[in-house]
């Protein structure tokens, strides 16, 4: 766009030039006239497509011929006063002013006459050979020996922080001076512009900050930088590098020759991970539960974004068991926030989210445990369990320790036992001692004495009776088998 600036106040000319030059997106020329030869010759050899003047000084008479000139001028004139008066907007009425400003004037509103003024003219014909869609669209995800662009045609993806905003950002990005620069093709959740610039960091960085500034929300882009190719894989590397969004957040331009290197881990918890989420959470401990999700964001260690999801699902199933404990899914609010956070976990495009979420429900579940425990609503026999499965090992596990430890008789936890599992609780006991007995016979080759001590029993003989009655044959005959 051609502007040309008229006043006397070279200050005020030059002000308003940075400003444009500075913030106002795609190419701009700006022209400046403080006398009555100068603004006259501009118009004659510069030919602007815009022209902000100030009418103020059309008081004097030897203006007249400056004046005339304006009158026929095919473009857009802008006009600015000092003195918001009557015979002042009667020249501008006159002059078939598009706009009058009043001194001191507001940048931001000129910008936004100028972005409008910009939409109206014709666009500038591309330098470059443009495909047609359909043509565009197969190239994107069909196999071509060929690359489409020019070498000062560039790959981008654009995608914004919210999903539902794609629409508005697609129409955003139409009305915006720079689409003259650039081709926008729509995908599902993201959109590929092609610019046609020479500073495209300039440019893509002004995209970003007038989405900002205009619609409270940032914006991702994807910039393929590598050697030429098929649009095809500037396509995929482009989006790859876009995947980086899920542990840097938005606001950010990735390129694609800077891919983040992932480690693979085992996505499920261990049986000591387990442990220690349950005892945190028992524990009251959100600090440990911070600690252990937080482990998972070490600053330059990058994991699999699936094998995150995955793992968090897992912590889900602890906490799950936790809320089950103490009743804390027959609460509703509960119980759709456990939903929410199943489908956060699944879906939200940023791994710091989750983890927030994951923690902040937690502190919740661990205050409502508390009250539960003050009111006595727990699951006494889920309790029990729970010390069984992690106490067995200790030949000094009875039905009157686990009790004393929650609070309650002997006799009442013997009674919700057995109606509860259908064995007391001494059976059940048993049951878990020799389960893990009969795991160690096969996947260790550890003395069988040393096997009954290390699952509860003091007494290897007494050991072998009861794997007998639980199993029907001896353990030396179980191992053989």
């Amino acid at each position: 766009m051609k502007l040309l600036l008229i006043d006397r106040d070279s200050t005020d000319l030059s002000g308003i030039r940075w400003f444009l030059h500075t913030y106002f997106p795609g190419d701009v020329t700006i022209e400046i006239g403080t006398t009555i030869n100068e603004a006259l010759q501009s118009i004659q050899q510069f030919e602007p497509e815009v022209i902000l003047l100030n009418i103020d000084l059309f008081s004097n008479n030897r203006l007249i011929a400056l004046y005339r000139v304006l009158q026929k001028h095919s473009g857009t004139i802008l006009a600015m006063t000092t003195e918001p008066l009557f015979k002042n907007a009667l020249k501008a009425i006159d002059l078939q002013v598009a706009h009058l400003f009043v001194k001191p004037i507001d940048l931001e509103v000129l910008k936004q006459k100028l972005t409008a003024i910009s939409l109206r003219t014709t666009k500038a014909e591309a330098v470059y050979h443009e495909a047609t869609d359909e043509s565009f669209y197969y190239q994107l995800f069909l196999d071509s020996k060929t690359s489409s662009l020019e070498t000062n045609i560039h790959f981008t993806m654009i995608e914004p922080e919210h999903s539902e905003m794609f629409n508005k950002l697609y129409n955003w990005l139409q009305q915006t001076p720079i689409y003259s620069n650039m081709r926008i093709y729509p995908l599902s959740e993201k959109i590929v512009c092609l610019f046609q610039t020479n500073d495209l960091e300039k440019d893509i960085r002004t995209l970003m900050k007038e989405w900002r500034l205009t619609n409270n929300s940032s914006l991702n882009i994807g910039v393929y930088d590598g050697e030429p190719t098929t649009m095809k894989n500037m396509y995929t590397l482009t989006k790859r590098a876009l995947h980086q969004s899920f542990y840097e957040g938005y606001g950010h331009i990735f390129y694609a020759s800077k891919q983040l290197e992932t480690q693979t881990f085992d996505p499920l918890l261990t049986p000591e991970e387990q442990q220690l989420l349950i005892s945190s959470l028992e524990d009251g401990n959100i600090e440990a539960v911070k600690a252990f999700l937080y482990r998972l964001s070490n600053e330059g260690i990058y994991y699999k974004q699936d094998d995150l999801r995955i793992h968090l699902t897992s912590v889900l199933a602890q906490i799950r068991r936790f809320m089950l404990k103490y009743k804390l899914h027959e609460k509703a609010a509960i119980e759709q926030n456990y939903r929410q956070l199943f489908h956060l976990i699944i879906e939200h495009p940023i791994f710091y989210t989750i983890l927030n979420g994951i923690i902040s429900f937690t502190q919740r579940l661990i205050e409502l445990a508390n009250e539960a425990r003050i009111e006595k609503r727990a699951d006494y026999v889920e309790l029990a369990i729970e010390i069984i499965d992690q106490q067995f090992q200790d030949s000094g596990l009875s039905l009157p320790f686990v009790a004393h430890k929650l609070g309650i008789s002997p006799n009442y936890l013997s009674t919700i036992f057995s109606k509860k599992q259908g064995l007391p609780f001494k059976r059940y006991l048993q049951q878990v001692r020799i389960q893990n007995a009969t795991k160690m016979l096969v996947e260790t080759d550890f003395a069988i004495s040393e096997i009954a001590y290390l699952n509860g029993f003091d007494d290897s003989n007494y050991f072998i009776k009861i794997f007998k009655q639980h199993i029907g044959i001896t353990p030396h005959r179980y191992r053989k088998t």
